[in-house]
């Protein structure tokens, strides 16, 4: 694939893992221009991202809630390893919590449980307008780069 310009920071190296993304966005059953939104939002692309909550690699995943005691900040610093951990939880966050919708679930992805009832945590939900934002201008404009990376 040759490189596309993005319009972010490492989008270079963001193309080099498109195939990863798609990957994981198709077992996770999550929007793969969704993936690509929260990453940059989440690390601008730096796989080497630690939070000043420990949050690591990509997809800024917290170890301990990875469900996998096993899995340390080192291993998320494994770009294969945060897409696909990242993916599954944003799965979790907008099926299970969300019900389906990507505001909802990308609320609780950013600020946790904070964003259920009537007032969700603001940064959550600015967070989430953020990336749904810069999604949909993924989609528009390199929508048919994600349809020839589908897994048939």
């Amino acid at each position: 694939m040759t490189v596309v310009s993005l319009g972010m920071p490492n989008a270079e190296y963001a193309c080099e893992h498109m195939n990863t993304v798609v990957g994981a966005a198709e077992e996770n059953n999550v929007k793969p221009e969704v993936l690509v939104s929260l990453i940059y939002h989440e690390s601008r692309w730096v796989p080497t991202a630690v939070s000043k909550d420990t949050a690591c690699g990509l997809t800024q995943v917290l170890p301990k809630y990875t469900r996998n005691p096993k899995l340390t900040c080192e291993d998320l610093k494994d770009p294969t390893t945060s897409i696909f951990t990242g993916a599954k939880k944003l799965n979790y966050w907008v099926y299970k919590y969300g019900k389906g919708r990507y505001k909802t679930g990308l609320c609780g992805y950013n600020s946790g449980f904070r964003c259920k009832g009537e007032t969700p945590k603001k940064k959550g939900v600015l967070y989430s307008q953020k990336v749904l934002k810069y999604a949909r201008k993924i989609k528009r404009k390199y929508s048919k780069i994600f349809d020839t990376l589908a897994i048939n």
